[in-house]
Protein backbone atom coordinates (compact mmCIF):
# COMPACT_ATOMS: atom_id res chain seq x y z
CA UNK A 1 0.00 0.00 0.00
CA UNK A 2 1.25 3.49 -0.85
CA UNK A 3 1.44 6.33 1.67
CA UNK A 4 1.90 9.40 -0.52
CA UNK A 5 1.34 12.04 2.18
CA UNK A 6 3.80 10.43 4.61
CA UNK A 7 6.38 10.01 1.83
CA UNK A 8 5.90 13.55 0.53
CA UNK A 9 6.24 15.21 3.94
CA UNK A 10 9.17 13.11 5.13
CA UNK A 11 7.10 11.64 7.95
CA UNK A 12 7.75 8.11 6.68
CA UNK A 13 11.40 8.43 7.75
CA UNK A 14 10.37 8.40 11.42
CA UNK A 15 9.12 4.84 11.21
CA UNK A 16 11.02 1.62 11.81
CA UNK A 17 11.19 -0.99 9.07
CA UNK A 18 8.07 -2.54 10.59
CA UNK A 19 6.40 0.88 10.77
CA UNK A 20 7.14 1.57 7.11
CA UNK A 21 5.76 -1.81 6.07
CA UNK A 22 2.63 -2.05 8.21
CA UNK A 23 -0.76 -1.07 6.86
CA UNK A 24 -4.34 -1.94 7.56
CA UNK A 25 -5.33 -4.57 4.98
CA UNK A 26 -8.49 -4.13 2.94
CA UNK A 27 -10.07 -7.13 4.59
CA UNK A 28 -13.24 -7.78 6.53
CA UNK A 29 -13.32 -4.54 8.48
CA UNK A 30 -12.59 -2.45 5.39
CA UNK A 31 -15.51 -4.01 3.50
CA UNK A 32 -17.75 -3.75 6.54
CA UNK A 33 -17.14 -0.01 6.77
CA UNK A 34 -17.67 0.37 3.03
CA UNK A 35 -20.90 -1.64 3.14
CA UNK A 36 -22.33 0.34 6.04
CA UNK A 37 -22.30 3.41 3.84
CA UNK A 38 -23.78 1.83 0.69
CA UNK A 39 -25.25 -1.64 1.17
CA UNK A 40 -28.99 -2.36 1.16
CA UNK A 41 -28.32 -5.93 2.28
CA UNK A 42 -25.15 -6.13 4.37
CA UNK A 43 -23.54 -9.57 4.52
CA UNK A 44 -20.14 -8.34 5.73
CA UNK A 45 -20.53 -7.96 9.50
CA UNK A 46 -19.19 -10.86 11.57
CA UNK A 47 -21.61 -10.34 14.44
CA UNK A 48 -25.21 -11.50 14.79
CA UNK A 49 -27.71 -8.77 13.95
CA UNK A 50 -31.45 -8.72 13.71
CA UNK A 51 -34.66 -7.14 14.90
CA UNK A 52 -34.70 -5.93 18.49
CA UNK A 53 -37.89 -7.93 19.08
CA UNK A 54 -36.04 -11.17 18.39
CA UNK A 55 -34.31 -11.01 21.79
CA UNK A 56 -36.22 -8.32 23.75
CA UNK A 57 -39.90 -9.29 24.18
CA UNK A 58 -40.87 -5.61 24.23
CA UNK A 59 -38.62 -4.77 21.27
CA UNK A 60 -39.59 -3.69 17.80
CA UNK A 61 -38.12 -3.95 14.32
CA UNK A 62 -35.03 -1.81 14.89
CA UNK A 63 -31.91 -3.65 13.73
CA UNK A 64 -29.48 -4.21 16.61
CA UNK A 65 -26.55 -6.42 17.53
CA UNK A 66 -28.32 -9.45 18.96
CA UNK A 67 -27.42 -10.05 22.59
CA UNK A 68 -28.46 -11.58 25.90
CA UNK A 69 -30.89 -9.16 27.63
CA UNK A 70 -29.50 -10.24 31.01
CA UNK A 71 -26.09 -8.80 30.14
CA UNK A 72 -27.67 -5.62 28.80
CA UNK A 73 -29.52 -5.21 32.10
CA UNK A 74 -26.23 -4.56 33.89
CA UNK A 75 -25.49 -1.52 31.70
CA UNK A 76 -28.36 0.80 32.48
CA UNK A 77 -28.36 3.93 30.39
CA UNK A 78 -26.46 2.37 27.47
CA UNK A 79 -28.01 1.36 24.18
CA UNK A 80 -27.21 -2.09 22.81
CA UNK A 81 -25.12 -0.45 20.09
CA UNK A 82 -22.94 1.20 22.75
CA UNK A 83 -22.11 -2.18 24.25
CA UNK A 84 -22.17 -5.12 21.90
CA UNK A 85 -20.80 -4.25 18.41
CA UNK A 86 -17.18 -4.58 17.43
CA UNK A 87 -15.23 -1.35 17.82
CA UNK A 88 -13.14 0.21 15.00
CA UNK A 89 -9.46 -0.71 15.33
CA UNK A 90 -8.36 2.74 16.52
CA UNK A 91 -11.44 3.41 18.66
CA UNK A 92 -14.98 4.72 18.33
CA UNK A 93 -15.32 8.26 16.94
CA UNK A 94 -17.18 9.34 20.10
CA UNK A 95 -14.40 8.16 22.42
CA UNK A 96 -11.57 9.56 20.30
CA UNK A 97 -13.25 12.97 20.08
CA UNK A 98 -13.97 12.98 23.82
CA UNK A 99 -10.38 12.01 24.69
CA UNK A 100 -8.94 14.73 22.48
CA UNK A 101 -11.15 17.24 24.33
CA UNK A 102 -9.91 15.76 27.62
CA UNK A 103 -6.27 16.34 26.63
CA UNK A 104 -6.93 19.84 25.31
CA UNK A 105 -8.64 20.81 28.57
CA UNK A 106 -5.18 20.71 30.21
CA UNK A 107 -3.24 22.37 27.41
CA UNK A 108 -3.48 25.95 28.71
CA UNK A 109 -1.72 28.44 26.42
CA UNK A 110 -0.91 25.63 23.97
CA UNK A 111 -4.57 24.74 23.32
CA UNK A 112 -4.99 26.52 19.99
CA UNK A 113 -1.75 25.09 18.58
CA UNK A 114 -2.44 21.56 19.79
CA UNK A 115 -6.01 21.59 18.55
CA UNK A 116 -4.48 22.09 15.10
CA UNK A 117 -1.48 19.78 15.42
CA UNK A 118 -2.86 16.89 17.48
CA UNK A 119 -4.27 13.93 15.59
CA UNK A 120 -7.26 12.01 16.90
CA UNK A 121 -6.14 9.75 19.79
CA UNK A 122 -5.61 6.10 18.83
CA UNK A 123 -7.19 3.56 21.18
CA UNK A 124 -5.07 0.75 22.63
CA UNK A 125 -5.87 -1.94 25.23
CA UNK A 126 -4.06 -0.07 28.02
CA UNK A 127 -0.93 2.09 28.13
CA UNK A 128 1.34 -0.97 28.11
CA UNK A 129 0.00 -1.74 24.65
CA UNK A 130 0.50 1.91 23.67
CA UNK A 131 4.17 1.67 24.67
CA UNK A 132 4.61 -1.62 22.83
CA UNK A 133 2.89 -0.37 19.67
CA UNK A 134 4.92 2.85 19.55
CA UNK A 135 8.15 0.96 20.11
CA UNK A 136 7.28 -1.34 17.18
CA UNK A 137 6.38 1.61 14.98
CA UNK A 138 9.45 3.76 15.64
CA UNK A 139 12.34 1.45 16.63
CA UNK A 140 13.88 -1.40 14.65
CA UNK A 141 14.82 -4.61 16.51
CA UNK A 142 18.34 -4.33 17.87
CA UNK A 143 18.23 -0.53 17.80
CA UNK A 144 18.18 1.63 20.92
CA UNK A 145 15.32 3.23 22.82
CA UNK A 146 16.21 5.72 25.56
CA UNK A 147 14.71 5.39 29.05
CA UNK A 148 15.64 6.53 32.55
CA UNK A 149 17.57 4.27 34.91
CA UNK A 150 14.60 4.57 37.31
CA UNK A 151 11.85 2.83 35.40
CA UNK A 152 8.87 0.52 35.62
CA UNK A 153 10.17 -3.03 35.33
CA UNK A 154 7.64 -3.80 32.57
CA UNK A 155 9.55 -1.42 30.27
CA UNK A 156 12.40 -3.93 30.07
CA UNK A 157 9.99 -6.81 29.61
CA UNK A 158 8.19 -5.09 26.73
CA UNK A 159 11.13 -3.39 25.05
CA UNK A 160 13.98 -5.88 25.44
CA UNK A 161 12.44 -9.30 25.92
CA UNK A 162 9.35 -8.95 23.73
CA UNK A 163 10.52 -6.56 21.01
CA UNK A 164 14.27 -7.19 20.92
CA UNK A 165 15.26 -3.55 21.39
CA UNK A 166 18.40 -2.29 23.09
CA UNK A 167 17.79 -0.03 26.09
CA UNK A 168 20.03 3.01 26.43
CA UNK A 169 19.45 4.57 29.81
CA UNK A 170 20.39 7.80 31.55
CA UNK A 171 20.52 8.67 35.26
CA UNK A 172 17.12 10.18 36.06
CA UNK A 173 18.38 12.52 38.77
CA UNK A 174 21.05 15.18 38.84
CA UNK A 175 21.45 17.38 41.93
CA UNK A 176 18.01 16.36 43.14
CA UNK A 177 16.18 17.36 39.94
CA UNK A 178 15.82 16.06 36.41
CA UNK A 179 19.14 15.21 34.81
CA UNK A 180 18.62 17.27 31.64
CA UNK A 181 22.25 16.91 30.56
CA UNK A 182 21.94 13.14 30.88
CA UNK A 183 18.92 13.07 28.56
CA UNK A 184 20.70 15.20 25.97
CA UNK A 185 23.81 13.03 26.17
CA UNK A 186 21.74 9.86 25.68
CA UNK A 187 20.07 11.27 22.55
CA UNK A 188 23.40 12.34 21.11
CA UNK A 189 24.93 8.91 21.83
CA UNK A 190 22.07 7.13 20.09
CA UNK A 191 22.31 9.48 17.10
CA UNK A 192 25.91 8.39 16.64
CA UNK A 193 24.64 4.87 15.87
CA UNK A 194 21.27 5.47 14.21
CA UNK A 195 19.32 8.21 12.44
CA UNK A 196 16.24 7.97 14.64
CA UNK A 197 16.33 8.37 18.42
CA UNK A 198 13.28 7.48 20.51
CA UNK A 199 13.09 8.84 24.06
CA UNK A 200 10.55 7.48 26.56
CA UNK A 201 9.81 9.77 29.52
CA UNK A 202 7.53 8.96 32.46
CA UNK A 203 6.41 11.65 34.97
CA UNK A 204 5.35 11.18 37.70
CA UNK A 205 7.81 8.36 37.49
CA UNK A 206 6.99 4.75 38.26
CA UNK A 207 8.51 3.48 40.56
CA UNK A 208 9.85 6.62 42.28
CA UNK A 209 7.05 9.21 42.03
CA UNK A 210 9.62 11.77 40.83
CA UNK A 211 8.53 14.83 38.80
CA UNK A 212 10.86 17.49 37.44
CA UNK A 213 10.61 21.05 38.67
CA UNK A 214 8.96 23.58 36.38
CA UNK A 215 12.33 25.07 35.46
CA UNK A 216 13.97 21.68 34.75
CA UNK A 217 10.99 20.54 32.67
CA UNK A 218 11.06 23.67 30.53
CA UNK A 219 14.83 23.42 30.19
CA UNK A 220 14.51 19.85 28.89
CA UNK A 221 11.94 20.88 26.28
CA UNK A 222 14.21 23.74 25.16
CA UNK A 223 17.19 21.39 24.91
CA UNK A 224 15.27 18.82 22.87
CA UNK A 225 14.12 21.59 20.52
CA UNK A 226 17.71 22.83 20.23
CA UNK A 227 18.95 19.32 19.46
CA UNK A 228 16.38 18.86 16.70
CA UNK A 229 17.03 22.32 15.23
CA UNK A 230 20.76 21.61 14.96
CA UNK A 231 20.46 18.15 13.41
CA UNK A 232 19.04 16.42 10.37
CA UNK A 233 18.44 13.31 12.45
CA UNK A 234 15.03 12.54 13.92
CA UNK A 235 13.75 12.38 17.50
CA UNK A 236 10.52 10.83 18.78
CA UNK A 237 9.61 11.72 22.37
CA UNK A 238 7.12 9.34 23.98
CA UNK A 239 5.47 10.79 27.08
CA UNK A 240 4.15 8.03 29.34
CA UNK A 241 1.61 10.19 31.19
CA UNK A 242 -0.15 7.45 33.12
CA UNK A 243 0.02 9.42 36.40
CA UNK A 244 -0.09 12.95 34.96
CA UNK A 245 -3.08 14.06 37.04
CA UNK A 246 -1.55 13.09 40.39
CA UNK A 247 1.09 15.67 41.33
CA UNK A 248 0.94 16.73 45.00
CA UNK A 249 4.01 18.93 45.40
CA UNK A 250 3.49 22.53 44.15
CA UNK A 251 7.18 22.91 43.23
CA UNK A 252 6.92 20.10 40.65
CA UNK A 253 5.76 20.32 37.05
CA UNK A 254 1.98 20.06 37.26
CA UNK A 255 1.23 18.67 33.80
CA UNK A 256 2.84 16.72 30.99
CA UNK A 257 5.82 18.10 29.09
CA UNK A 258 3.96 16.97 25.97
CA UNK A 259 2.06 20.27 25.99
CA UNK A 260 5.28 22.28 25.76
CA UNK A 261 7.13 20.07 23.28
CA UNK A 262 6.53 21.57 19.85
CA UNK A 263 6.76 19.26 16.85
CA UNK A 264 9.24 19.89 14.04
CA UNK A 265 9.76 18.04 10.77
CA UNK A 266 12.37 15.99 12.71
CA UNK A 267 10.81 16.10 16.22
CA UNK A 268 7.65 14.13 16.97
CA UNK A 269 5.99 14.35 20.42
CA UNK A 270 3.65 11.46 21.27
CA UNK A 271 1.40 11.34 24.35
CA UNK A 272 0.56 8.00 25.96
CA UNK A 273 -2.22 8.05 28.55
CA UNK A 274 -5.61 6.53 29.16
CA UNK A 275 -8.69 5.77 31.17
CA UNK A 276 -6.76 3.59 33.65
CA UNK A 277 -5.53 6.35 35.97
CA UNK A 278 -7.16 9.43 34.47
CA UNK A 279 -10.65 8.07 35.18
CA UNK A 280 -9.54 5.69 37.95
CA UNK A 281 -10.89 2.78 35.94
CA UNK A 282 -8.07 0.26 36.08
CA UNK A 283 -9.99 -2.61 34.49
CA UNK A 284 -11.20 -0.57 31.52
CA UNK A 285 -7.98 -1.30 29.59
CA UNK A 286 -8.37 1.75 27.39
CA UNK A 287 -5.12 3.57 26.64
CA UNK A 288 -4.40 6.07 23.89
CA UNK A 289 -1.61 7.19 21.56
CA UNK A 290 -1.83 10.85 20.53
CA UNK A 291 0.62 12.33 18.03
CA UNK A 292 1.31 16.05 17.65
CA UNK A 293 2.47 16.66 14.08
CA UNK A 294 4.37 19.59 12.59
CA UNK A 295 2.34 22.06 10.55
CA UNK A 296 4.32 21.08 7.45
CA UNK A 297 2.69 17.63 7.52
CA UNK A 298 -0.79 19.07 7.84
CA UNK A 299 -0.64 21.92 5.34
CA UNK A 300 -2.28 20.03 2.47
CA UNK A 301 -5.85 18.71 2.47
CA UNK A 302 -6.28 20.18 5.95
CA UNK A 303 -3.95 17.44 7.12
CA UNK A 304 -6.37 14.69 6.12
CA UNK A 305 -3.79 12.88 3.98
CA UNK A 306 -1.05 12.49 6.59
CA UNK A 307 -3.52 11.99 9.44
CA UNK A 308 -5.42 9.31 7.54
CA UNK A 309 -2.25 7.46 6.57
CA UNK A 310 -0.88 7.54 10.13
CA UNK A 311 -4.24 6.26 11.38
CA UNK A 312 -4.12 3.46 8.82
CA UNK A 313 -0.68 2.35 9.99
CA UNK A 314 -1.62 2.25 13.66
CA UNK A 315 -4.87 0.50 12.77
CA UNK A 316 -2.79 -2.12 11.00
CA UNK A 317 -0.76 -2.78 14.15
CA UNK A 318 -3.86 -3.01 16.35
CA UNK A 319 -5.59 -5.25 13.83
CA UNK A 320 -2.64 -7.65 13.85
CA UNK A 321 -2.23 -7.73 17.64
CA UNK A 322 -5.66 -7.57 19.28
CA UNK A 323 -8.08 -6.87 16.39
CA UNK A 324 -9.85 -4.18 18.44
CA UNK A 325 -10.60 -3.14 22.02
CA UNK A 326 -13.78 -3.16 24.08
CA UNK A 327 -16.68 -0.97 22.95
CA UNK A 328 -18.48 -0.59 26.25
CA UNK A 329 -15.58 1.03 28.11
CA UNK A 330 -15.29 3.66 25.41
CA UNK A 331 -19.02 4.34 25.50
CA UNK A 332 -19.05 4.80 29.26
CA UNK A 333 -15.88 6.89 29.25
CA UNK A 334 -17.19 9.18 26.50
CA UNK A 335 -20.45 9.71 28.38
CA UNK A 336 -18.57 10.45 31.60
CA UNK A 337 -16.24 12.92 29.88
CA UNK A 338 -19.27 14.73 28.46
CA UNK A 339 -19.88 15.72 32.11
CA UNK A 340 -16.27 16.82 32.61
CA UNK A 341 -16.80 19.20 35.54
CA UNK A 342 -18.76 16.60 37.51
CA UNK A 343 -16.23 13.89 36.67
CA UNK A 344 -13.28 16.03 37.72
CA UNK A 345 -14.99 16.99 40.98
CA UNK A 346 -15.56 13.32 41.80
CA UNK A 347 -12.01 12.38 40.85
CA UNK A 348 -10.77 15.16 43.10
CA UNK A 349 -12.02 13.22 46.11
CA UNK A 350 -9.58 10.42 45.32
CA UNK A 351 -6.82 12.96 44.64
CA UNK A 352 -7.40 14.46 48.10
CA UNK A 353 -7.15 11.02 49.72
CA UNK A 354 -3.86 10.38 47.94
CA UNK A 355 -2.54 13.85 48.76
CA UNK A 356 -3.18 13.23 52.45
CA UNK A 357 -1.32 9.92 52.26
CA UNK A 358 1.53 11.60 50.39
CA UNK A 359 1.85 14.29 53.08
CA UNK A 360 1.68 11.73 55.89
CA UNK A 361 4.26 9.48 54.26
CA UNK A 362 6.64 12.39 53.64
CA UNK A 363 6.47 13.30 57.30
CA UNK A 364 6.94 9.73 58.52
CA UNK A 365 9.88 9.04 56.22
CA UNK A 366 11.71 12.07 57.56
CA UNK A 367 11.66 10.58 61.06
CA UNK A 368 12.20 6.93 60.13
CA UNK A 369 14.61 5.30 62.59
CA UNK A 370 17.26 4.05 60.18
CA UNK A 371 20.03 5.44 58.03
CA UNK A 372 20.12 2.41 55.72
CA UNK A 373 17.53 3.77 53.26
CA UNK A 374 17.74 6.76 50.94
CA UNK A 375 14.32 8.17 50.11
CA UNK A 376 14.42 9.20 46.47
CA UNK A 377 12.69 12.48 45.55
CA UNK A 378 8.96 11.98 44.98
CA UNK A 379 6.29 14.50 44.11
CA UNK A 380 3.30 12.58 42.77
CA UNK A 381 1.92 9.42 41.26
CA UNK A 382 1.05 6.41 43.39
CA UNK A 383 4.51 5.40 44.66
CA UNK A 384 7.72 6.33 46.38
CA UNK A 385 11.06 4.52 46.25
CA UNK A 386 13.47 3.71 49.06
CA UNK A 387 16.98 2.86 47.88
CA UNK A 388 19.09 0.65 50.12
CA UNK A 389 22.43 2.26 50.85
CA UNK A 390 25.35 0.18 49.52
CA UNK A 391 26.92 0.04 52.98
CA UNK A 392 23.85 -1.83 54.27
CA UNK A 393 24.96 -4.90 52.34
CA UNK A 394 21.29 -5.80 51.81
CA UNK A 395 19.43 -7.00 48.75
CA UNK A 396 15.99 -5.56 48.09
CA UNK A 397 14.47 -9.00 47.51
CA UNK A 398 15.66 -10.22 50.94
CA UNK A 399 14.19 -7.14 52.60
CA UNK A 400 10.85 -7.55 50.80
CA UNK A 401 10.65 -11.23 51.78
CA UNK A 402 11.44 -10.44 55.42
CA UNK A 403 8.84 -7.68 55.50
CA UNK A 404 6.18 -9.96 54.11
CA UNK A 405 7.02 -13.20 55.92
CA UNK A 406 7.67 -11.75 59.37
CA UNK A 407 5.52 -8.63 59.48
CA UNK A 408 2.86 -9.11 56.82
CA UNK A 409 3.90 -5.98 54.91
CA UNK A 410 3.92 -6.17 51.12
CA UNK A 411 6.31 -4.10 48.98
CA UNK A 412 7.88 -4.50 45.53
CA UNK A 413 11.67 -4.96 45.38
CA UNK A 414 13.69 -3.59 42.46
CA UNK A 415 17.16 -4.93 41.85
CA UNK A 416 19.50 -4.23 38.98
CA UNK A 417 22.69 -2.56 37.90
CA UNK A 418 21.52 0.83 39.17
CA UNK A 419 18.58 -0.01 41.45
CA UNK A 420 18.38 -1.81 44.77
CA UNK A 421 15.39 -0.80 46.81
CA UNK A 422 11.67 -1.01 47.51
CA UNK A 423 8.71 0.57 45.75
CA UNK A 424 6.07 1.64 48.28
CA UNK A 425 2.59 1.90 46.74
CA UNK A 426 1.09 4.28 49.29
CA UNK A 427 -1.91 4.68 46.99
CA UNK A 428 -3.31 1.49 48.53
CA UNK A 429 -2.37 2.13 52.19
CA UNK A 430 -4.63 4.03 54.58
CA UNK A 431 -3.05 7.15 56.09
CA UNK A 432 -3.41 5.71 59.60
CA UNK A 433 -1.32 2.67 58.58
CA UNK A 434 1.58 4.64 57.10
CA UNK A 435 3.38 5.29 60.44
CA UNK A 436 3.37 1.55 61.15
CA UNK A 437 4.59 0.86 57.62
CA UNK A 438 7.58 3.18 58.11
CA UNK A 439 8.40 1.78 61.55
CA UNK A 440 8.31 -1.74 60.14
CA UNK A 441 10.55 -0.79 57.22
CA UNK A 442 13.13 0.68 59.60
CA UNK A 443 12.94 -2.30 61.96
CA UNK A 444 13.38 -4.77 59.11
CA UNK A 445 16.49 -3.23 57.56
CA UNK A 446 18.06 -2.74 61.01
CA UNK A 447 17.41 -6.38 61.88
CA UNK A 448 18.82 -7.69 58.62
CA UNK A 449 21.84 -5.39 58.56
CA UNK A 450 22.78 -5.89 62.19
CA UNK A 451 21.28 -9.35 62.66
CA UNK A 452 19.19 -8.06 65.53
CA UNK A 453 16.39 -10.11 67.00
CA UNK A 454 12.87 -8.74 66.63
Amino acid sequence: MDFPALSRTGAMAFFSGYGKMIHNPQGILYWTRKARAKARINATIGSARGAEGAVFPEGGKRQITLCAPLIHSFFRGLDTEEIFPYTPETGTPAFRTAWKRWILARAGDETERLERQMLQPILTPGITAAISICARMFVDPGHSIIVADRRWENYDHVLERNLGLAVTDFPLLGDGDLNVAGVVDAVERVWLRQDNAVLLLNFPNNPTGFCPSESAGRRLVEELDRLAAASEKRLVVLFDDAYESYVYDPVAMQSSLFYLCRPRPNLLPVKLDGVTKELLWYGARAGTITLACPDEWLSEDDGAGAAGEIDNKFAGVVRGLVSSSATVTQSVAAKAMAQMDRLLEQRRRTFNVLKKRYDTLKQELETMDTDLFTVEPFHGGFFCFLSLRPESGLRATDVANHLLDRYGVGTVPFEGERMNGLRIAYCSVESDDLPELCRTLARTVNELAHQESP
